[in-house]
């Protein structure tokens, strides 16, 4: 018998997913209607889908339908920056710290081939586990430990090749 999704942890996925776009270069609307159209695909092929895998496969197929968009528009993938600049409870001058360093390592993703910077922002932004990366990217759990450390000395090395070249 096949395991239900909850609405809740649908909306809770779909969420993570806008999200994710976002992190990857979608603009809002554009992040929007490739979750809705993800989540119309999983609808669709529910029986086919691994119940203990949906998340993994609304991501994939939402990533490759992002990836069919940059196509079409003839443009690469780039991360979107934030729009909103703080909290009322931060001070400006925080906030603008803060900010600037989100920039500069967005500046450093981009930098990154794409698997690296999908790789890190699935287990630091989104919080990924190694086994729920491993389901999304259909390898082990220790591929993604190996693909990570790569992708973190790869971000190490970008970043002081950066801050080499301003002093």
């Amino acid at each position: 018998m096949k395991k239900k999704l909850s609405n809740e942890v649908l909306k809770k996925v779909m969420n993570e997913l806008y999200y994710y776009l976002m992190k990857q270069g979608a603009d809002s609307e554009t992040a929007k209607d490739i979750v809705q159209d993800s989540v119309y695909k999983m609808m669709v092929h529910i029986e086919a889908v691994d119940p203990d895998k949906y998340r993994a496969w609304l991501f994939k197929v939402a990533t490759n339908l992002y990836y069919d968009y940059c196509r079409k528009k003839n443009r690469a993938p780039s991360l979107m920056l934030d729009e909103t600049l703080a909290s009322n409870a931060e001070l400006i001058e925080d906030a603008l710290i803060t900010k600037e360093n989100q920039q500069y390592i967005r500046k450093m993703l981009d930098l990154m081939p794409t698997a690296y910077k999908q790789l890190l922002l699935l287990k630091y932004e989104l919080e990924w586990s190694y086994q729920q990366i491993a389901d999304y990217l259909e390898i082990k759990p220790n591929n993604v430990k190996t693909y990570l450390a790569r992708a973190r000395k790869k971000f190490k090395e970008i970043y002081q090749e950066e801050n080499n070249e301003k002093k």
